[in-house]
């Protein structure tokens, strides 16, 4: 069987980078390829944060000697040492490979550049670029973390054929059917933190835990309340015992409200005091600033249409889920969805319902139009 030509070896590396999705973070997502003499002789990739990387995973897999064997790998093999797992170069040098071919260079600056040089000064070959955006892509919140320092922004609602995403008057719905709330709840498993605004708290009470699903890591609860209005009997506050809750709120209503503050802490919710602008509202650049400090790679918000047209407006959103249901309300008073002004890139059917998936091309981490890890994972769970 014949070797398949670069780009698709290179494709393997990304599709394989991508079944990491939600463990490795905030580390980058990265895939490996090693051919030698017209042969695939290892693949592998980065399975968690901590364990190794995915060179000298596929290094570990080699069926035989990986000497002379030229390596594709989705980003540039990192060379610094002040982090858990040792450089993945000095694993390439040792095992004498003769070719490494990046995808694209390592943002961090500890590593850019730096990594491929390494290899070059031990005399391996060294390419760079190729499926280069693909690959910028797939890693857009590494990036977003990396040269941004804030999260990579998720927008995800649910709406009805006639593009209502709530009942009359505002009342609280189930728009989906129960597969399409599974995916919610895997994607929700995958981010770091979830936000939405008071007004949401206020309709729904909802609970905003991934359930059913496997959860790498812990999921912090954010709820944007500037008047801190947040009832005491609310689902959220009530189990901030069990799984984190914060609570961004102005200063003049963190000052204003002390027993409100006093109960809520006692009941194990955190709060966090941020300047409002005239209006009283606090800047969402204020908001993502301040959750970029926690870290958080991945911020999933789930806002109703107001808190999404300040997103969209401003230029904050970095991809958008919607989920479509077949189903109508038909009432003039059920609050209707804002439009997205981007193109989508991928549309799946879930069930009777289908998730339309847009990459906002004016943000700064957006490179190309190819699907999200996420969409990636859904296509290989349905295959």
């Amino acid at each position: 069987m014949p070797l398949p030509p670069p780009q698709v070896l290179m494709q393997r590396a990304l599709h394989l980078a991508a079944q990491a999705r939600g463990r490795v973070e905030p580390n980058p997502l990265v895939g490996c390829v090693i051919v030698k003499s017209d042969r695939i002789i290892a693949e592998g990739y980065h399975h968690q944060f901590g364990s190794p990387h995915a060179e000298p995973t596929a290094l570990a897999a080699a069926t035989e000697s990986p000497a002379g064997s030229t390596v594709y790998v989705t980003l540039e093999p990192c060379c610094h040492a002040n982090k858990k797992t040792p450089p993945c170069t000095k694993a390439l040098i040792q095992a004498r490979v003769a070719k490494v071919i990046a995808a694209c260079l390592d943002p961090n600056p500890e590593v850019s550049g730096k990594g491929l040089a390494q290899l070059q000064s031990a005399g391996i070959q060294t390419e760079v670029g190729l499926l280069e955006r693909e690959a910028q892509q797939l890693n857009a919140p590494f990036f977003a973390t990396t040269l941004h320092h804030r999260p990579y922004i998720t927008l995800k609602w649910a709406q009805t054929a006639d593009g209502k995403v709530a009942g009359p008057a505002g009342a609280r719905l189930q728009i989906t059917s129960p597969p399409a709330t599974h995916l919610v709840h895997q994607l929700r498993g995958r981010c770091d933190a979830i936000l939405v605004g008071i007004n949401t708290v206020v309709n729904d009470d909802p609970l905003l835990l991934a359930r059913h699903v496997e959860t790498p890591r812990p999921l912090l609860r954010v709820v944007l309340d500037s008047t801190l209005a947040i009832p005491l009997t609310s689902q959220l506050v009530q189990s901030a015992g069990q799984s984190p809750v914060l609570i961004l709120t102005s200063h003049s209503a963190h000052t204003q409200k002390p027993d409100h503050v006093r109960a809520l802490t006692t009941l194990g919710v955190e709060l966090a005091p941020l300047p409002a602008d005239s209006t009283g509202h606090i800047p969402l650049p204020t908001v993502i600033a301040y959750l970029a400090l926690r870290p958080i790679t991945h911020l999933l918000v789930e806002p109703g249409p107001t808190l999404a047209q300040t997103f969209l407006s401003q230029n904050l959103a970095d991809r958008i889920w919607i989920f479509r249901s077949p189903t109508q309300i038909g009432d003039p008073t059920a609050p209707t969805a804002i439009p997205v002004p981007y193109p989508p890139t991928a549309n799946l059917p879930i069930g009777p319902d289908t998730l339309t998936e847009y990459l906002n091309p004016h943000g700064p981490v957006f490179f190309s139009a190819t699907p999200s890890p996420d969409i990636q994972l859904i296509h290989s769970n349905n295959h």
